[in-house]
């Protein structure tokens, strides 16, 4: 494989490749495995790498929102979609269907290995500007709302179960809900709820 480094064979790949790469508006979701970091080493890599992988296709399988995935990393999968964004109350719907699909395969493993393992989901929704981009094959993101998407993972929020809201996002789908909030973001904390 011949690799140029050249600063005008980079160049050259730039300006055959920029024209492609198009920044757009669009709604990035994040649902994030609460508890992951005390679980790895808690259970043997095969099991526990199984019981991740029936959690995560628990979430991706309730993608009611048509949402492409751009990447699956450790606990957490990348939703995205371009376009306005849905209505608060359809996000709402979709983390609800995605936490009680969670829950019932969470519940499912834990009677079958008869251990509770106390992981929950947390979802962050966020709208902003970002592009997609392809490298070796694969699809990327790349933009502020991404980086502050994941950012959000990290937050001051109590539960371990609850759905995020930033500012950009209620702002732009015209929300007129009223929510527990911090400085730039606001949430629902699902930890106590029942999702008959």
């Amino acid at each position: 494989m011949n690799i140029s480094h050249s600063a005008q064979d980079i160049l050259h790949r730039y300006r055959n490749e920029a024209g492609a790469i198009k920044a757009e508006q669009g709604l990035i979701l994040i649902p994030d495995v609460s508890g992951f970091t005390d679980f790895v080493p808690s259970i043997c890599i095969e099991a526990g790498s199984y019981i991740l992988r029936e959690l995560l296709m628990a979430i991706m399988d309730s993608n009611r929102l048509g949402m492409k995935v751009s990447e699956v990393e450790g606990d957490a999968v990348l939703f995205y979609k371009f376009g306005l964004p849905p209505q608060i109350d359809l996000i709402i719907e979709q983390y609800e269907i995605m936490l009680k699909n969670f829950r019932g395969k969470l519940d499912a493993i834990e009677s079958l290995i008869d251990r509770k393992l106390n992981l929950s989901l947390k979802l962050v929704a966020h709208y902003g500007l970002f592009a997609e981009y392809a490298v070796g094959g694969f699809s990327k993101l790349y933009g502020n709302a991404v980086v502050q998407s994941h950012c959000l993972l990290k937050n001051a929020i109590q539960s371990s179960t609850y759905l995020l809201f930033t500012s950009e996002l209620l702002n732009c789908s015209g929300s007129d809900h009223s929510f527990n909030s911090e400085e730039n973001y606001s949430y629902i904390d699902y930890k106590n709820r029942n999702l008959a």
